[in-house]
């Protein structure tokens, strides 16, 4: 298990309240986390804090996550950060871009759980 301090999140949503309260309860989990709250924005922030994990809301304006998901994965930097997407949407036509598709709402048990086996997948 990677400890909880040496995982860095890129937190993507358009949704400010969703930012604000994700953040918060993944730093009680202690880890860094950065917000975006749009894909634009959170291209610019994966290249500056390379995370170890994107969690990446499907429906945003500008570009919607999957979008984001294929951007983030063709920069050979970030081309292994696990990208897990959210979405109150359901069935969600991922083609396996993202490693990860969990529906929201989510209990943060369940999402640390995605978060530690994202991270497992990549070792």
């Amino acid at each position: 298990m990677i400890s909880p301090n040496l995982i860095k999140i890129l937190l993507i949503d358009d949704e400010p309240d969703i930012c604000q309260a994700w953040s918060m309860l993944l730093q009680m989990e202690g880890m860094e986390v950065v917000t975006a709250q749009n894909g634009e924005q959170g291209l610019l922030k994966a290249q500056s804090f390379l995370p170890t994990v994107v969690l990446c809301d499907f429906m945003m304006p500008v570009m919607n996550g999957l979008e984001v998901c294929r951007a983030i994965k063709a920069q050979p930097r970030l081309h292994d950060v696990p990208f897990i997407l959210w979405s109150a949407a359901r069935d969600i036509e991922n083609d396996g871009i993202a490693d990860i598709v969990v529906a929201k709402p989510i209990h943060i048990d369940v999402l640390l759980s995605h978060i530690q086996t994202a991270l497992d997948s990549r070792s």
